[in-house]
């Protein structure tokens, strides 16, 4: 890991909260409603990232789609393939 070139500090709160200064944000690349992970590193110190930098979070990505996909499979019928569904929609053009 590359050293800092700028340190802020703070203090949390008393319920556990921290302000990551917006300076530090954009260079972590954090964005508002973004999920992230928080994580202690082999040296002890705490580190922050955006959740999608590595396998751990494409395996949590996936194992959530599928929990998504089988809490609505079956729940709608509407009578028809899937072919002719998306005909319908998308008219009788193929793309």
């Amino acid at each position: 890991m590359n050293a800092p070139t700028k340190i802020e500090t703070g203090t949390m709160t008393s319920k556990g909260q921290v302000l990551i200064p917006k300076a530090m944000r954009e260079a972590a690349g954090l964005a508002p409603g973004q999920p992230y992970k928080v994580m202690v590193n082999e040296d002890g110190k705490v580190v922050i990232a955006p959740l999608g930098f590595g396998p751990e979070d494409a395996e949590e990505r996936v194992r959530r789609m599928r929990e998504a996909i089988m809490a609505v499979a079956g729940k709608y019928a509407t009578g028809q393939s899937t072919d002719d569904y998306m005909r319908e929609i998308r008219g009788d053009e193929e793309p």
